[in-house]
């Protein structure tokens, strides 16, 4: 079953507004030096984070087949075999953390939209995960998602890895 995360709408909504803000600084500054040279560059960092705002829309995990399939836009898109989880918990994420894919550049990968509950699923064997995309991977311990429903979500993929809910 597919499972958005929580507050993908949020997060994009942020980076557009971002993205808009960028663009008008770019213009406004290019308007009032009368040249569009100074505007290049705020200006293509706008388009750029509304491109991204706009990939969020495709932000799940998916549990189907024995895989576990985590996406955020273009930033994380990784399939999980359920056979390599020893644990499905839940657990809290702080806004401090950040929101996004983020990493404790040792053995935690984090894919959240929103900072409360959230999912942390432990791996028996530290698993490759993508922290950016094609450039830069971590052998992680601990995945850490914000999906909607969570609790369905927990029950659901610890049924498909086999845990037991008294397993916690």
């Amino acid at each position: 079953m597919r499972y958005p995360l929580e507050g993908r709408k949020t997060v994009e909504r942020l980076t557009k507004g971002s993205g808009i803000l960028a663009g008008v600084a770019g213009l406004a500054k290019a308007l009032s030096k009368r040249s569009l040279v100074p505007a290049a560059v705020p200006m293509a960092v706008g388009w750029g984070l509304l491109a991204i705002g706009k990939t969020l829309g495709d932000a799940y995990v998916e549990i189907e087949d024995g895989q576990l399939h985590v996406k955020l836009g273009v930033f994380f898109d990784e399939t999980i075999d359920v056979t390599t989880i020893e644990r499905v918990a839940g657990s809290t994420w702080s806004l401090l953390g950040g929101l996004g894919v983020r990493s404790n550049l040792k053995d935690m990968v984090a894919v959240t939209t929103k900072s409360g509950p959230v999912a942390e699923i432990t791996f028996k064997e530290p698993q490759s995960l993508a922290v950016l995309p094609r450039i830069w991977r971590i052998e992680a311990k601990r995945l850490i998602v914000s999906p909607e429903n969570l609790s369905d979500f927990i029950e659901e993929l610890r049924a498909a890895a086999g845990q037991d809910e008294d397993d916690d």
